[in-house]
């Protein structure tokens, strides 16, 4: 009987595993061509109008991809026992990123990228690989709301450090993008837990609406203003990396839980990775962003 529990409880975690990682794929992706695009915002009404409405649509079919990733970690959530374990599949897509990065957006993708986007993508792995089931879930509400003021006082923080020195945008609206959805996976998962296990009751209660309108939102809006300061190579893993590290340490006050200190120890390799990423010079703009001089105008729909 045991035998057959832990295997389908085997079963379930690759299953999680497997839904998360098409979650990180679909995100990673959906933010690469949301950054290939994202200057088209700034036409204002004029997007939605030849010769910018091309740019538009293919901004928006990346946003798509972001809505679908959020659907992807919404059942990879309900399958998992830990936030964190779900999230931290995370750095599967920065490979797909850094390949993307490199020959769709012609950003600098150099020897110093692929060992940090690897060494995150190492973290990831060790994170998932010494995984221990949790063996109930609780959840406290007080410390998630001193959490949630943490946050705020980080973004708010974050926000006031960049208006008054006028520098690093790109990293604190990244760090704010992923800690936001990072909070959007704690919610995704208190959900089932309030409703006793049931994925439907889940939606009868505030959680699931707050994750997805608000949480998700501060995410989308504060990852597209990030493109307009810094290379998507830089971005998106910055995103990542705190959409990993923030549901680990807060869900050890949320839901009681704490992670094994191999995990930890990949947790320490995601943030070296991200540190070496931002700070090697990407946070600018690429020089590409912008069209040759008597370059053909893109075909008008």
């Amino acid at each position: 009987m045991d035998s057959m529990a832990t295997q389908e409880a085997a079963g379930t975690l690759a299953l999680a595993l497997s839904v998360a990682a098409a979650a990180s794929i679909s995100l990673n992706i959906g933010k690469a061509v949301q950054k290939m695009k994202v200057e088209v915002l700034k036409k204002g009404k004029a997007m939605l109008k030849p010769p910018h409405r091309r740019d538009f649509l293919i901004w928006l079919f990346g946003m798509s991809l972001t809505f679908v990733a959020g659907v992807l970690v919404l059942v990879a959530q309900n399958l998992s026992d830990k936030t964190s374990l779900v999230t931290s599949m995370s750095g599967v897509g920065l490979v797909g990123l850094a390949l993307f990065s490199l020959f769709v957006l012609k950003e600098r993708v150099g020897p110093r990228e692929w060992a940090s986007v690897l060494l995150i993508g190492a973290g990831t792995s060790v994170i998932s690989y010494f995984n221990v089931p949790s063996a109930e879930k609780l959840f406290y509400a007080g410390p998630m709301y001193w959490c949630l003021g943490a946050f705020a006082v980080f973004a708010g923080a974050a926000l006031l450090f960049t208006k008054i020195l006028n520098r690093g945008r790109a990293f604190f609206y990244a760090a704010i993008a992923g800690m936001g959805l990072g909070f959007m996976n704690i919610f995704y998962h208190i959900g089932p837990i309030v409703a006793e296990g049931s994925a439907m009751a889940q939606f009868k209660t505030a959680y699931p609406w707050i994750a997805f309108l608000i949480l998700g939102n501060i995410g989308f809006v504060m990852t597209n203003l990030a493109f307009f300061h810094g290379t998507g190579i830089v971005i998106v893993p910055t995103v990542n990396s705190f959409l990993i590290i923030s549901p680990m340490v807060f869900e050890i006050f949320i839901f009681g839980t704490t992670l094994t200190p191999m995990q930890y120890a990949g947790a320490g390799m995601i943030v070296i990775g991200v540190i070496a990423l931002t700070t090697g010079g990407g946070q600018s703009k690429s020089a590409s962003a912008e069209p040759a001089a008597g370059a053909a105008p893109a075909p008008s729909l």
